[in-house]
């Protein structure tokens, strides 16, 4: 297999964007490489989405950041793949709205303290609208995304681990995840990346590439890691 897929990903280099022959090849790589053995399954109803999200995404890297890192390049393939698609299926828990609380949990300080259950009406669980543990289960995700936005400011700024420098284009190491980070996420209003190219001397789609097939792979790796302190007056 690491021969035709070496063929397949060579034949799409050398056609021009758009054409045809460019066409078809892509079509038979990517067939080639849904038959991949290992490629990451989840049984969340969301996972057609989150995989044909991958397809896109590989049909428009696959020229740009895709890079041979093993003997094999079937080996090197399923990681590039894995590593993307790990991301959209993770997407896809982030993107549920309700979160399962339990009703006995402490609301309140010591003098006040009492339970989410003493939200709810007294006629039971069955009533139209729950406002007061509505407001409240609100209240607690609002504060939790602004303790993570503030703890994702500071790592980008610091970077302690130079995991975001480390990550550049290797036809141009002034384009690290670092850099981006910071003039599309901390600076207001963030640079366009016509903007960031334009003084990088390089072509929009490198830049665009690098950030979405690298840089926010890593971030969102980098916010996984994090540790984001409780709110303790809740």
């Amino acid at each position: 297999m690491d021969e035709q897929l070496k063929q397949l990903i060579e034949s799409i280099r050398k056609h021009p964007d758009g054409s045809r022959e460019r066409r078809k090849a892509m079509q038979r790589l990517l067939i080639k490489l849904q038959q991949l053995p290992g490629l990451l399954k989840s049984s969340h109803p969301g996972y057609p989405d989150a995989l044909n999200k991958t397809w896109e995404w590989v049909s428009q890297n696959i020229c740009t950041t895709f890079e041979q890192r093993t003997p094999s390049i079937k080996d090197s393939l399923l990681k590039w793949i894995n590593g993307y698609l790990k991301w959209r299926i993770q997407d896809l828990y982030y993107q549920q709205t309700w979160e399962y609380i339990s009703l006995d949990v402490p609301v309140g300080n010591d003098e006040t303290r009492t339970t989410l259950v003493d939200y709810l009406s007294e006629t039971g669980l069955n009533i139209p609208r729950l406002s007061g543990l509505d407001g409240y289960i609100e209240n607690l995700q609002q504060q939790k995304q602004e303790r993570l936005g503030l703890a994702i400011e500071a790592y980008i700024i610091k970077d302690p681990k130079k995991r975001l420098q480390n990550c550049y284009l290797r036809t141009n190491s002034e384009c690290d995840c670092h850099l981006l980070s910071q003039r599309i996420f901390l600076k207001e209003p963030p640079d366009t990346f016509e903007e960031i190219a334009r003084e990088l001397n390089m072509k929009r789609e490198q830049v665009t590439n690098h950030w979405y097939g690298r840089c926010k792979p890593l971030l969102q790796e980098i916010v996984q890691d994090l540790k984001i302190p409780e709110n303790e007056d809740l």
